[in-house]
């Protein structure tokens, strides 16, 4: 598995982490379930972030290599 690789694996799953937890909040508003605490929610948010942008610099650096 080459880094580009990981990094996808990486950006998906947190954005996969990301997804199920606003389902999950969605969820709760509507009485089924437990909300996740904002902080989780943040904190995946930031970690998708964070992904998604190591990905493209990866991305720009390997064009310009």
């Amino acid at each position: 598995m080459t880094n580009a690789d990981e990094l996808l694996v990486q950006a998906e799953g947190a954005r996969s982490r990301l997804d199920a937890l606003l389902s999950q909040r969605e969820a709760a508003q509507e009485g089924r379930g437990l909300s996740p605490k904002p902080e989780e929610i943040d904190r995946a948010r930031e970690m998708a972030e964070t992904a998604e942008r190591l990905l493209n610099a990866h991305a720009r650096m390997v064009r310009t290599a």
